[in-house]
């Protein structure tokens, strides 16, 4: 299977790499080397991933061949807040069939969240990790607020707060699910003149369209479960007030 590999990253590190024809599909590295060198396993374990949450018509490739399309440098790439990668393709307009993939598998990384922190109480949910890390809660809120942000990106301040008006349910995981629900009923609600066209943003300053968002959506998600599980993992420094 040919490949066609689009990279991002700060000039420092670290680097992003995309498949940008399928949806989610994105691996790290901490430089454009490493992420070049480790294209062929990560597209070949995003493959697997779509198949063990049933994706119809979808198998893992016996080899993969990378050609690298587009490299763009992004200063900040990474940090939170910081702008990403703005690609060609994501010019193109959005369709349903965008739409209904970036939903389905938007899922399909929530099912994995929400198993990565499954039986965790409210003390590890808190509990402060090393080297001043997001706890485990703050990930999870941070995914939920991004889900505002990006839908800002395409419907502007105003769409996304009909979107999802205040108030929030209070409890996390209550407010996870109910800011995913309005999300998704957002994006499949999209209307055609928002789907097609440029829409520069502020803070930070960059370019979106609704192709953008969409990829953003799934690509943060995926992120942030490795995160987590990298939280949990790592293991956590012990709480003090």
């Amino acid at each position: 299977m040919l490949c066609r590999v689009y990279l991002d990253g700060a000039p420092d590190g670290p680097w992003m790499g995309h498949v940008l024809d399928q949806t989610g599909c994105i691996w790290l590295g901490a430089t454009r080397e490493e992420v070049l060198a480790n294209a062929p396993v990560a597209i070949k374990e995003f493959f697997a991933w779509l198949r063990k949450h049933g994706e119809p018509g979808v198998s893992p490739p016996a080899s993969v061949a990378v050609q690298v399309e587009e490299t763009q440098e992004v200063p900040g790439l990474g940090q939170s807040g910081a702008a990403v990668g703005f690609f060609e393709p994501d010019r193109g307009p959005a369709t349903d069939d965008d739409i209904a993939t970036t939903v389905r598998r938007l899922g399909y990384a929530r099912r994995d969240l929400l198993e990565a922190v499954a039986g965790l109480g409210p003390e590890d949910l808190d509990r402060k990790p090393k080297r001043n890390k997001r706890t485990v809660r703050q990930n999870l809120i941070h995914v939920r607020n991004c889900h505002g942000f990006y839908l800002s990106r395409v419907l502007g301040m105003k769409g996304a707060e009909a979107a999802l008006p205040m108030p929030w349910p209070e409890d996390t995981f209550a407010s996870l699910a109910w800011v995913m629900e309005r999300s998704v009923e957002a994006l499949l609600d999209l209307p055609g003149s928002l789907r097609s066209g440029v829409f520069p943003a502020r803070k930070p300053a960059e370019d979106w369209t609704a192709r953008k968002m969409l990829r953003r959506f799934v690509e943060h998600e995926r992120e942030h479960v490795e995160v987590v599980r990298r939280t949990i993992a790592s293991g956590w420094t012990l709480t003090t007030e």
